[in-house]
């Protein structure tokens, strides 16, 4: 206290400079922070503020005016090629083993665990139960199981959710139950439970046996209000207003237009104007006296002052005369912003930073991991396998679809040869029949893989952009728990399709080939799951690639085509799980196979009818590898959608550098900022539950499958 005294040219505030250095405590400052595009111009003009410890500072202007940039720069992300200027310091609170207090020096930043980063969407795993949701997040921050719980008991009651503990979070953002009559939670307690959450792992600071594990986090809540009624947003914000008092932690929240009641619960507010322009940042007591100092006074009684800044600050765009005018008068009030002399604890961080970066040559950086990738992979495991087990209606659908599927096939080709020796007549049956299985337990697969992986996606970037796992630790607890039970529908299938149509091929094997490619295409839905940053778009790949496949998988039964296939045909071959596994069951099914002739069937069929064996009609497919070879080359490519998977996940989240204005070092962004983010920042949901696309799939194979014409002439 004396050192930092001893640095500042006027005497300190007694309460200011306690409340600073208070145990427990931390405030952000943020020096000449900005946010630029280049070919667009600034989103966030350079400005600087603080908030201290245990104060709520509301953010709020009209739209485009950059809050969520803001709170986005200060949780250290950027736009897609995003420019991120300024510095921004968590400063806390610390107390020494001899008892005096101190000030540490931290860059806040989500990955460094300083800053926890509420979005405006709520994302979480349907299936869990609020308990487990926040038992998982205390684990992935490092807390034993034991702590974990006392802790998630703990937020429970803080946040006023302990009597749906043991209610699943569900899916419906309208709240009340499922459509599959599971009750939900509503909008409300899903916002509560976003600000539990990234409270999870923090510990208890008035148990002396449960400090806490780590700082507390500055809260950065965007607009936690949208879509909540006006009881629910106040009641929402009053918990934001009590938690930052409780664990003296600074909380930043952006509101679009807060109503009276929420206006009085803020300690501080940001002013902010379209452009990016910041023109106030202070104490909510002081805002009404510093814009009437600049001939802008609230005539109104009565009026909400909330309403009163945000016309101040709005342009007119309808009406050129009126657009200027407010457009000049912005201007005015940004520049009149930017000359106010900082406040005193502005002039005392900066002041302790340049005291801190003299002794030790940096700032204090915040750890990379929270929990160990052996823990993080148990977590996941079992996190995956509940979701997975509780999913009945997903689980129901997709053996529905199995079951109908092959029901379907099952009358639509029947007993081939009725059961009697087989006939040349229905080799080209046994052919379509294996490669629309083929074909329908790929495309399955595939659109499952997509659609899951979309819907995980928001709550797994935020868990990894918080650095609680890496993306392979995620890829290895995700291919244990869902592949296998990829594998086990479309074996029931090639099981159920085997025994109807009485088959030549092996059970085992059919089961086996048709496993295989289905787990194949999961895998390589994970790939481009991956590599895509947004489920629909994951969709739009996704789909073209299969067609790819299907296209050179199918067997062609005239045998050579009309022009040999290029090399480049020869390589995406080699790269289709569906061409290797009709190869398999192709051979399985014919090699061997003793076909009767029938003479009859010669004015139809041609020479085809004179086939006497099984090996004949291969060497007429051109198919020469074995059985073993295929499946081989099956293994090899679910490897492959694996490898490409992990690099994609890798990819993105690698640290993304950018140079911070005023500083020795740089700022690492926030893991989760994928290279490609130019296709879009946020991750849409599909409407209904993990089974729709599946069942659509279902539908639209069944369709195929009953469309196309028989080859051999006759069903």
């Amino acid at each position: 206290q004396k050192q930092l005294e001893s640095l500042c040219p006027s005497p300190l505030p007694g309460p200011m400079a306690a409340e600073l250095v208070a145990p427990n405590g931390r405030a952000i400052y943020w020096k000449d922070l900005s946010v630029s595009v280049p070919g667009r111009g600034a989103l966030l003009h350079a400005h600087s503020g603080a908030v201290r410890a245990g104060r709520l500072l509301g953010v709020f202007g009209p739209s485009g005016s950059g809050k969520s940039t803001l709170l986005h720069a200060l949780a250290g992300m950027a736009p897609p090629r995003g420019i991120l200027g300024g510095s921004v310091w968590a400063v806390e609170g610390r107390c020494s083993e001899e008892g005096s207090t101190g000030v540490a020096l931290e860059d806040l930043g989500v990955r460094r665990r300083t800053a926890a980063l509420l979005e405006q969407e709520d994302a979480f795993f349907s299936e869990l139960t609020v308990r487990e949701t926040l038992v998982f997040a205390a684990a992935f921050a490092g807390r034993p199981s034991s702590a974990a719980l006392r802790d998630a008991d703990r937020l429970l009651a803080q946040v006023g959710l302990a009597g749906v503990a043991h209610r699943r979070v569900g899916e419906h953002r309208s709240g009340g139950s499922s459509w599959n009559g599971n009750l939900s939670i509503t909008t409300g307690e899903r916002r509560r439970l976003a600000v539990a959450s990234a409270m999870a792992g923090e510990g208890d600071a008035d148990n002396e046996e449960n400090r806490y594990s780590s700082s507390p986090r500055v809260l950065l809540a965007d607009e936690p209000t949208t879509g909540l009624d006006a009881f629910q947003a106040a009641r929402v914000v009053g918990l934001l207003q009590q938690l930052s008092a409780q664990r003296n932690c600074a909380t930043v929240l952006t509101l679009h237009q807060p109503r009276a009641s929420i206006w009085r619960m803020l300690d501080d507010v940001m002013l902010m104007a379209p452009g990016g322009h910041v023109v106030y940042c202070g104490p909510t007591v002081d805002v009404l006296t510093y814009f009437q100092g600049l001939g802008h006074q609230c005539s109104l009684e009565g009026m909400n002052p909330a309403e009163f800044l945000i016309d101040l600050v709005s342009i007119d765009s309808e009406q050129a005369d009126c657009a200027s005018r407010d457009a000049v008068r912005i201007r005015a009030l940004a520049a009149a912003f930017r000359t106010c002399p900082e406040p005193a604890f502005s002039r005392l961080v900066e002041l302790s930073v340049g005291s801190c970066t003299a002794a030790s040559g940096h700032a204090r950086v915040g750890a990379a991991s929270a929990v160990g990738p052996w823990s993080a992979f148990r977590l996941l495991l079992w996190r995956s396998l509940v979701q997975s087990v509780r999913d009945r209606a997903t689980n129901a659908l997709r053996i529905l679809a199995s079951v109908g599927l092959s029901l379907i096939f099952g009358a639509h080709f029947g007993v081939l040869d009725r059961g009697g020796m087989p006939t040349a007549r229905s080799v080209a049956s046994r052919i379509c029949l294996l490669s629309f299985g083929t074909i329908a337990m790929a495309m399955l697969a595939t659109a499952r893989a997509l659609d899951r992986f979309a819907k995980e996606s928001a709550v797994v970037s935020r868990e990894r952009s918080a650095g609680a796992y890496s993306g392979i630790v995620y890829l290895a607890a995700k291919v244990l728990t869902e592949l296998p039970t990829d594998a086990a529908f479309a074996g029931l299938f090639a099981a159920l399709v085997h025994w109807q149509c009485g088959l030549h091929a092996d059970i085992s094997e059919v089961a086996c080939t048709m496993s295989l490619v289905a787990v194949a295409s999961a895998a390589l839905g994970l790939a481009v799951g991956a590599a895509a940053p947004r489920g629909d778009r994951a969709m739009a790949i996704g789909a073209p690639i299969m067609v790819v496949h299907m296209l050179t998988g199918v067997i062609d039964p005239a045998g050579q085509a009309a022009q040999r296939p290029t090399m480049a045909m020869l390589a995406l071959r080699s790269l289709s799980p569906i061409r290797h596994a009709i190869e398999a069951l192709c051979i399985s099914e014919l090699r061997g196979l003793k076909l009767a002739r029938n003479a009859m069937d010669a004015p139809r069929m041609g020479g085809l009818a004179l086939i006497t064996s099984g090996d004949e009609v291969l060497r007429q497919l051109e198919v020469f590898g074995t059985f073993e070879s295929n499946m081989w080359r099956i293994i090899g490519l679910i490897a492959l959608h694996l490898v490409v998977a992990a690099v994609f996940l890798v990819i993105g989240a690698l640290p993304k550098k950018v140079r911070i204005a005023g500083r020795p070092s740089d700022v690492e962004l926030a893991a989760g900022q994928r290279w490609w983010r130019c296709l879009g920042l946020r991750r849409r949901r599909f409407g209904g539950k993990s089974s729709a696309p599946s069942v659509a799939v279902s539908a639209t194979v069944a369709v195929s499958s009953v469309g196309g014409f028989d080859l051999s002439g006759a069903a």
